[in-house]
C-alpha cells in the first residue's frame, strides 16, 4: 500500500499516518498494551522504537510519526501499561500507576519494555534504534544499563534523570512520597494534583512543556476526540517509585555499563526534570553525548518550528549512523 504524505501541518499533528497496524499485545501476565506499528519502506533503512513519557499516548507524537514514516523509516510506538489506550492501573483510570509500587515499582515497566523491544526487533526484522522521552528515556537507560539488548543506538529527549518536583523540591518531595506510601496513601494524587484538566494556551504549564501554543493545544484536541486518553497528575506512589528507580539508575557503575551510543537532547533549563543531572549522567556513559537547547520546554518534539524539525533531524542523523 502506497503511503501518500500528509502535507497539511495541522492534519499531520491531528492524524496518525496511514499504512500502520494497531494491536493490543498481551504481555507476560496477560496485560494488554496498545501498539502502533509501521513497517519501513526503505529495506536498508532503520526501524525506530519510540518510547513515550508518563501520561503520554501515541497520538501526541503524530507529527513526528508522519515525518519518520514519510522518510521511509519503520516505526513502533506504544502506550505504557496504565496510560493511553493500554489497560489502566490505579483506583480510577485517571490515577494511572498507583498499584505499581506493590508489585515492584518501575521494574514492572522495565520488564514491559524488555518484551516490547523484543517484539519490535522480531517484527521489524532488522536493526532497531530507539527514541525515548522523559520517563521513557529513564526506563530505556535502565534497559541498556542492564544489558538487555535489542537497541543499537539511542536518543533520549529530556530524560528523567533527576526530578525538580515543584513546588516542594526533590528533598521534601522524596521524603513525603515515602511517608504517604508507607501510610497507604500511595494511590492518591500528589499535593496540588488531580484528574486531567484541559491545558490553557499561555499558561505556566504550556511554557513548562513547549513554547508553541498551537502544538500545546493538540493534546487537549486529541483527548476531546478520545476521552479515554486522559490521565491525571502523578500519585505519591508513582513519585516514591520514581525516586527509588533514579537511585538504582544513577548508582556507581550503572551508566558506565551502557555499551551503545546515547545522545541526550535536552532543554538548557527544564522545569520538570533536572538538566544538570542529565549532563552529569550522560557524561558517565562511554558513548554518551549531550546537546542542550536554550529557551525550549520539556517536550522537544512539540516545540515551535524550525527548532522542532532541527531537533528531529539531529536525532535521525544520530540514529541513522552506522
Amino acid at each position: 500500500m502506497n503511503i501518500v504524505p500528509q502535507i497539511d501541518p495541522w492534519m499531520r499533528r491531528r492524524s496518525l499516518p496511514a499504512g500502520g497496524e494497531r494491536l493490543f499485545l498481551p504481555l507476560r501476565d496477560g496485560w494488554p498494551v496498545r501498539l502502533e506499528h509501521w513497517p519501513r519502506r526503505d529495506p536498508h533503512g532503520s526501524h525506530v522504537l519510540i518510547i513515550t513519557g508518563r501520561g503520554d499516548f501515541a497520538e501526541k507524537y503524530a507529527e513526528t510519526l508522519h515525518d519518520l514514516i514519510d522518510s521511509g523509516w519503520g516505526v513502533t510506538i506504544f502506550d505504557w501499561r496504565g496510560q493511553g489506550l493500554s489497560r489502566r492501573l490505579g483506583k480510577t483510570p485517571m490515577h494511572g500507576a498507583s498499584p505499581i509500587g506493590a508489585r515492584g515499582g518501575f521494574d514492572v515497566w522495565l520488564d514491559d519494555l524488555n518484551e516490547l523491544v523484543t517484539w519490535t526487533t522480531d517484527r521489524s526484522g532488522g536493526p532497531t534504534v530507539a527514541m525515548a522521552h522523559s520517563m521513557g528515556g529513564h526506563l530505556l537507560l535502565r534497559h541498556l544499563a542492564a544489558g538487555r539488548g535489542g537497541i543499537a543506538r539511542a536518543v533520549v529527549l529530556a530524560p528523567m534523570l533527576g526530578l525538580t518536583a515543584p513546588p516542594l523540591g526533590p528533598g521534601i518531595a522524596r521524603w513525603l512520597a515515602g511517608v504517604m506510601t508507607k501510610h497507604q496513601r500511595g494511590g492518591d494524587f500528589v499535593l496540588g494534583g488531580g484528574p486531567y484538566e484541559a491545558g490553557v494556551a499561555g499558561s505556566s504549564r504550556q511554557f513548562l512543556l513547549t513554547s508553541d501554543p498551537e502544538r500545546y493545544r493538540d493534546e487537549a484536541w486529541w483527548i476531546g476526540q478520545f476521552p479515554a486518553l486522559a490521565m491525571g497528575s502523578v500519585t505519591w506512589g508513582w513519585l516514591n517509585d520514581a525516586f527509588a528507580s533514579l537511585a538504582v539508575l544513577t548508582a556507581r557503575g550503572v551508566p558506565e555499563a551502557i555499551k551503545v551510543p546515547v545522545l541526550a537532547l535536552i532543554p538548557e533549563k527544564d522545569g520538570l526534570v533536572n538538566s544538570k543531572a542529565t549532563r552529569q549522567f550522560i557524561a558517565r556513559i562511554p558513548g554518551g553525548e549531550t546537546i542542550a537547547y536554550p529557551g525550549v520546554g520539556h517536550e522537544l518534539l512539540r516545540e515551535a518550528e524550525p527548532l522542532r524539525s532541527s531537533i528531529l533531524a539531529r536525532a535521525r542523523d544520530f540514529l541513522g549512523e552506522k
